[in-house]
């Protein structure tokens, strides 16, 4: 509901109350009306004004004379009452009764708007204009027009003043001029009700946004800063609004501002950061008549960059695995994780050396869930899986036309959308030397230049790799770069193999038969000892992988409705391993032996190094190793004495 108050004096409270008794509850508005006292303007201000403004009014209407006395005074707007030709002519009509001498009393004569000087032949009477800036000037110039016995139109206080002199007094407002005041009130009240809820909408949304805004005029004054321009500014709380902008920023920062009309990512230094700036002109009709600045904090814009990275490009690179999920119970293999462990604290390269199947990329990518970027991307690429082309567009990214077939747009590479992430580059040892030495100026400089570009686009990456030999040997073959060797090997984790785990095959077993089949598991688990025993008879050349491979055979071959028993499991046990079973270990492996002064010591040492090689393949077993090399028990043992091998 709208609230008005109308102020007054004289006959006229009389006609606004009996007008706003009517008026009230068909308009839906809340109208009261206060008897003013213009000749006492400290009792008006001091008084009566607080008074309208507790009862929570939305504006004031009143006499011209009173509003230039209020306006100054309250936050409220105040109108002065609507004055119409009809009731000039109402007023003249009803004060030729009474004498043909009438005298119209305003504080401001052009609000008649009108010349009434032709009223004079055409009804035979004298009209006379009293203006006055004071209320006691008025009541001076009425006395005077006294001695006319003339007739008085006017306001409220002007009536009053007349009829203390003798002198009939006719109120110039009439019901009308009233109501299309309080018409006019109710639309003033509309658009300003229309222009809060805007300028409240628009405040709320430039406090809304991140980026920091300054609105300029044309004379660099502040007109609009929000709450982020504050933050990011550390402007002082109190309103900078009318201030000029030198004010609220230090001189070598305004300089930057100042030197351009226009500009677009523009890195400014203010006093307590560094801010991304944009400065926008306003024109109107072809003049300059402001300015938009806007600030970005770059820590935000790089935040929201990573986002989009994480949502859009590297949706899907991420790491599943955590040392949890590595199961073991070989001592060796807690060390490797506990190291492991402390190497994904530090942001350090790590060489991760195993052989095929050992767990390398499961090691990777828990290194990577424990450390600090776990919340960004890990990209992880098998550099023996593609042609050295397509791994470098892929790592790399490739800029528009770059070879035929290339996307419209380019693509970023890898190396872009593992940005703050990892990268995991397995069988790192497959790649050639050119492509080493593009991986190398990666790994040193922290940049990128796209496949057909020249932009150096600044990364940054942790890298994990992996090989499946040991990398120094291909240094000294000089198929590796040893300064790539030496960047990569800051932090070494040798992933031990499988046929060094054997107390780990049971776990590993156990869990891929319950993943497999449940009800498998409880079938064979009468029988596990059997299982396990035979399992740990193998060499596993293809380590855990070859482990799985070994135990989905075997779930596949167990006929769940037959009735086992430990034979028939190692029968199938072995069976699965039939195919491999010639299969000798320490086929990848590679021994280093010294040589010696004489050639028949360097043979004897070149014995002993493969037969105690052998020796830990099987475990100290030296019945089946004998076996294996086609010697008998005694045989072997006197070999054994022989080299000087004690175990």
């Amino acid at each position: 509901m709208t609230n008005i108050s109308i102020l007054g004096q004289g006959d006229f409270i009389h006609l606004a109350t009996r007008i706003t008794a009517m008026l009230g509850s068909k308009m839906n508005v809340n109208i009261q009306v206060f008897e003013s006292h213009p000749e006492d303007s400290d009792d008006l201000i001091h008084t009566l004004l607080p008074r309208v403004e507790r009862t929570g009014t939305d504006i004031i209407i009143t006499g011209r004379f009173t509003k230039g006395l209020l306006e100054s005074k309250t936050h409220i707007p105040v109108i002065h009452l609507h004055l119409t030709p009809s009731d000039i002519l109402s007023a003249v009509k009803k004060s030729i009764p009474y004498s043909t001498r009438i005298a119209i009393a305003m504080f401001d004569i052009a609000d008649l708007r009108y010349d009434y000087s032709a009223l004079q032949d055409l009804l035979n009477i004298e009209l006379e204009y009293i203006t006055y800036h004071t209320p006691e000037e008025l009541r001076v110039k009425i006395k005077d027009f006294s001695k006319t016995k003339g007739a008085v139109i006017g306001t409220g206080f002007a009536v009053t003043f007349a009829k203390q002199h003798g002198l009939q007094g006719t109120l110039i407002y009439t019901e009308k001029s009233i109501l299309e005041s309080i018409e006019r009130a109710i639309e003033i009240i509309h658009f300003k009700r229309e222009e809060e809820k805007n300028n409240q909408e628009f405040k709320a949304i430039i406090n809304s946004v991140r980026d920091g805004i300054i609105a300029t005029n044309g004379h660099d004054k502040i007109t609009i800063v929000n709450d982020s321009a504050r933050e990011l500014l550390h402007l002082s709380p109190e309103s900078l609004l009318g201030k000029e902008l030198s004010q609220a920023v230090s001189h070598d920062s305004f300089q930057e501002l100042a030197n351009h009309d226009h500009f677009q990512d523009k890195i400014i230094s203010f006093a307590h950061s560094r801010l991304n700036t944009n400065k926008t002109v306003i024109y109107q009709q072809g003049r300059k008549i402001g300015n938009v600045l806007t600030f970005q904090d770059i820590t935000d814009i790089q935040k929201i960059e990573q986002k989009y990275r994480l949502e859009n490009e590297a949706k899907g690179q991420v790491a599943k695995a955590t040392f949890e999920d590595i199961i073991c119970e070989n001592a060796e293999m807690k060390r490797t994780i506990e190291r492991a462990k402390k190497f994904s604290l530090t942001d350090s390269t790590v060489l991760i050396i195993g052989e095929t199947g050992t767990g390398k990329e499961l090691l990777a990518q828990s290194i990577h869930n424990h450390s600090k970027r776990k919340s960004h991307p890990f990209v992880a690429i098998n550099c023996a899986a593609l042609p050295e082309t397509l791994l470098e567009s892929q790592l790399f990214g490739y800029e528009d036309g770059a070879f035929t077939g290339a996307s419209k747009n380019g693509k970023k590479g890898l190396f872009e959308v593992a940005h703050n992430g990892t990268v995991f580059l397995d069988e790192i040892n497959s790649i050639s030397l050119h492509f080493q030495a593009r991986l190398l100026r990666v790994l040193q400089e922290k940049e990128v230049v796209r496949v057909g570009g020249n932009k150096v686009i600044p990364i940054d990456i942790r890298v994990l790799a992996a090989a499946n030999e040991d990398l120094i040997h291909l240094v000294k073959n000089q198929t590796f770069r040893a300064d790539l060797y030496y960047r990569l090997n800051v932090l070494k984790v040798k992933v031990p193999p499988l046929r060094n785990r054997l107390e780990d095959i049971p776990l590993l077993t156990k869990q891929f038969l319950k993943n497999q089949s449940k009800e498998l598991y409880r079938q064979i688990e009468p029988f596990a000892g059997n299982l396990y025993h035979e399992l740990k008879k193998y060499h596993y050349p293809g380590n855990i992988r070859e482990l799985h491979n070994i135990l989905e055979r075997f779930s596949i071959l167990m006929d769940p409705d037959e009735r086992h028993t430990p034979e028939s499991i190692k029968q199938i046990v072995v069976e699965c391993m039939d195919d491999r079973s010639t299969e000798w270990p320490g086929d990848e492996e590679k021994i280093e032996i010294g040589i010696k002064e004489s050639y028949r010591e360097s043979m004897l040492e070149a014995e002993r190094v493969i037969i105690k090689k052998y020796l830990e393949s099987y475990h100290g077993d030296k019945s089946t190793l004998a076996s294996k090399l086609g010697m008998g028990r005694t045989t072997f043992y006197r070999k054994l004495k022989e080299l000087d091998i004690t175990l």
